[in-house]
């Protein structure tokens, strides 16, 4: 047997052990999965211990596999790294950003900001992921993507964080909504008709229940709605009301099927933020769009 490993074998393992499956690293590595087994396999036998446990159709990492995990997790960090300080010297003619975005950033935001980036460097692709505002923080720590925008702040010492937009919410009804006359409603008059909220960890539900809860109310009826756009859907039909930023609805308003108001005496003005990690190596691309968003607003 040969006794020696290569770095594509522990390309597969690392892919496998992050997606803790054999059919979806397959799928990202365009491998089929009896090739994915073949590999981890032949590393089993190499350090001669299992390095995953097959639980169905998820596979998760032993002791031993968690230790090989951490070193090829810095091993193809490190590969990055040094392709990034190598792509440093061709300048900014060639290059990819990933970057993710809460829901309201990503829709309704951010297309533009990339837009204009993209008319100053038109041969740096773009990669963007949309997803909850926890799920975004957590792409960030793993390194799955460059930077965050993100709905609401977060508190963890390994993030820097930084302010990018300022954004305002505002109540919604429909425009056949019995509100739908009024500038204002009062805070306590929630709580006498469905509240429509989106899914738990968005940046939005986090700051309206924070916000609410800050003078005591408590929404009492309330729907889930997975997105946004169905919140927004869900509104227009009647089935009740909810606070949405106020980015999210200029075409509904414009086309009258929503009305927006005020909440009296609630501050439901927030800022949108962009995280990165502290010890995240800054490609000179990296930098370039930093800078371009510390002073896309200013």
């Amino acid at each position: 047997m040969d006794t020696k490993i290569n770095l594509n074998q522990l390309r597969v393992f690392h892919v496998a052990a992050k997606a803790q499956s054999f059919t979806r690293a397959a799928e990202a590595l365009f491998l089929t999965q009896p090739g994915i087994s073949k590999h981890i396999k032949e590393l089993e036998e190499y350090y001669g211990t299992r390095l995953f446990d097959r639980l169905g159709k998820k596979v998760v990492l032993t002791q031993a596999g968690e230790i090989l995990y951490a070193k090829t997790e810095s091993i193809f960090n490190m590969i990055d790294q040094v392709r990034m300080e190598i792509d440093d010297l061709q300048g900014l003619s060639r290059g990819v950003l990933n970057i993710g975005a809460s829901i309201t950033m990503g829709i309704y935001i951010l297309p533009g900001v990339i837009r204009r980036f993209r008319a100053i460097y038109p041969k740096i692709d773009m990669r963007m992921d949309i997803t909850l505002n926890r799920q975004i923080v957590e792409m960030v720590l793993k390194n799955d993507i460059d930077f965050g925008f993100l709905g609401a702040p977060v508190h963890d010492d390994r993030l820097k964080l930084a302010p990018f937009y300022d954004d305002e919410l505002v109540l919604i009804v429909s425009s056949k909504h019995e509100w739908a006359s009024h500038d204002a409603i009062e805070p306590h008059e929630l709580l006498t008709c469905p509240f429509i909220l989106s899914r738990k960890g968005s940046g939005t539900r986090t700051i309206i229940e924070e916000r609410l809860g800050m003078i005591g109310i408590a929404l009492q009826s309330t729907m889930e709605f997975g997105h946004t756009e169905a919140v927004k859907k869900a509104v227009e039909a009647g089935l009740g009301v909810s606070v949405i930023s106020k980015a999210a609805i200029s075409r509904e308003e414009h086309l009258g099927l929503i009305k927006a108001l005020r909440l009296s005496g609630v501050d439901l003005k927030r800022t949108f933020y962009f995280a990165y990690r502290k010890d995240k190596y800054l490609s000179n691309l990296d930098k370039t769009f930093l800078q371009f968003i510390v002073y896309y607003n200013s």
